[in-house]
């Protein structure tokens, strides 16, 4: 079922059911309020019988006390009150055209008491029936009064025949507002429920949604948000997968080339005769190939082994592990002739070493590999408020702007040719950025084209 019949059937049947039980209520109220009016005229009305007739019949004979019964009559608003005077034994006296009606409220009395009950009549009529008994001469008589009290009841009808026409004409204007109510309630679940099928179907265009801070406007606001949310992890996935593909399209190139070259080489060995010189610079070629595909085995394996491991912090003077990177640095720098500046300002550092270490020697080597001739590397550390920030700057020939937000990732190489010259494969600054993850830490790129580039790294928790 729906939902505009689930709301309008139960809205419909609990005003009704509440219009009914509050309409039932009011009506006998006013019903039983009106009953016990008439009671008690019709009470009054036979105890002023039953003194008249007692002050009449006092010391009389039957036939006297016949004569003067005709002689009494009480008379009300709606006429004469017809009443019946019976003996012991419940034959009829006297009449003044009272209804016949059974002798059982007559065999409850006792001697000077009084009773009453609503009995129908013939006609779909009703009566409130009242009965007293007296004595006289030493007889017992019965007083019955009967009041017509047909209109209380048909009033009721009549109130119960409106109430079922109101119910009618209710049911007809409830199915129209309620239609109207419904249709504006349900209207944005509606919008939601087409939105989620377009979602579904990869479109994450939303219309505009229905305003408001009751629940449904909640309801749509928090649809929106994660929609909103859906999209971006849906487009983060794509990027993942796109880097993805990249990864496995640069490491299959990267593996493609040197194996390549040494299959090349290795079958001009086998199939020719050379010159000893040839066999040794063909050989040569292998090994240098051959070394590339090994360090891009332990590079990878690298990566592995630091998105699994965990590593525990140790505290480090800043100056060893400046004076550790340019131990292992100097001799490839001063062999291409690039000059290093390094000043460290002495600070404890909650470092792994031999991995800050690696970034460190990563990003020199970047800074050595962008430096076509005399070029020169600044190594600098200072202590600063909330941590210790590590500078490597170069002279080289700097990266593009639309480059530096691309650098970090997995073979990468913002200038190919030139960086596979050197050695390059751009894992570097990946294996990097994951250590700096791993610190907790932050890396930042400043390069300018033509100029040269400047790394800084900035540790938390040492410094001043």
């Amino acid at each position: 079922m729906k939902l505009f019949w689930k709301f309008f059937f139960s809205t419909s049947i609990i005003a009704l059911f509440l219009f009914s039980l509050g309409s039932t209520i009011m009506i006998n109220t006013l019903f039983q309020s009106a009953l016990k009016q008439e009671t008690g005229y019709s009470i009054r009305e036979n105890d002023i019988l039953r003194e008249a007739l007692k002050r009449a019949a006092r010391g009389q004979p039957d036939s006297r006390m016949k004569s003067a019964l005709e002689s009494i009559t009480v008379s009300t608003s709606g006429g004469t009150v017809p009443f019946r005077v019976s003996y012991s034994n419940y034959e009829t006296l006297y009449t003044t055209g009272a209804p016949a009606m059974d002798h059982q409220l007559l065999r409850k009395l006792e001697r000077n008491t009084q009773a009453h009950e609503v009995v129908p009549a013939g006609g779909q009529k009703y009566f409130i029936r009242v009965a007293s008994s007296l004595e006289s001469g030493g007889e017992t008589y019965f007083l019955e009064t009967y009041r017509d009290i047909t209109s209380i009841f048909t009033s009721r009808e009549n109130q119960y025949q409106i109430v079922y026409g109101l119910i009618a004409g209710m049911l007809g204007i409830s199915f129209v507002l309620i239609s109207f109510v419904a249709y504006w309630l349900t209207r944005p679940i509606h919008t939601l429920a087409k939105a989620t099928l377009k979602i579904a179907e990869g479109d994450f265009r939303l219309p505009s949604f229905h305003n408001s801070n009751d629940e449904i406007g909640q309801l749509s606001k928090a649809f929106s948000h994660m929609s909103k949310s859906l999209e971006r992890m849906v487009g983060e996935l794509e990027e993942a997968a796109h880097r993805q593909e990249n990864f496995i399209a640069s490491f299959a190139h990267e593996l493609k080339t040197p194996m390549t070259s040494i299959i090349g080489y290795a079958d001009m060995l086998r199939s020719r005769n050379m010159e000893q010189e040839q066999v040794i610079r063909y050989a040569n070629h292998i090994v240098q190939e051959g070394r590339r595909l090994e360090a891009l085995s332990l590079t990878l394996m690298e990566l592995i082994v630091l998105k699994k491991q965990h590593f525990t912090l140790k505290k480090v003077p800043a100056t060893r592990l400046f004076e550790s990177v340019q131990t292992a640095i100097a001799p490839i720098l001063d062999q291409e002739g690039i000059g290093l500046t390094m000043a460290a300002e002495e600070a404890p550092l909650w470092i792994e070493p031999d991995l800050m270490k690696t970034v460190c020697l990563n990003l020199l080597d970047n800074a050595r590999k962008s430096i076509e001739s005399s070029g020169h590397i600044s190594f600098t550390g200072k202590a600063e408020a909330g941590g210790y920030r590590i500078t490597i700057s170069d002279n080289g020939k700097g990266i593009e702007e639309k480059e530096l937000s691309r650098i970090t990732e997995a073979f990468y190489m913002a200038d190919q040719s030139r960086s596979r010259a050197k050695g390059g494969a751009g894992l570097g600054l990946t294996i990097a950025s994951q250590i700096i993850g791993i610190h907790q830490a932050e890396m930042a790129f400043d390069s300018t084209p033509g100029k040269g580039t400047s790394v800084s790294i900035l540790l938390k928790g040492g410094g001043v």
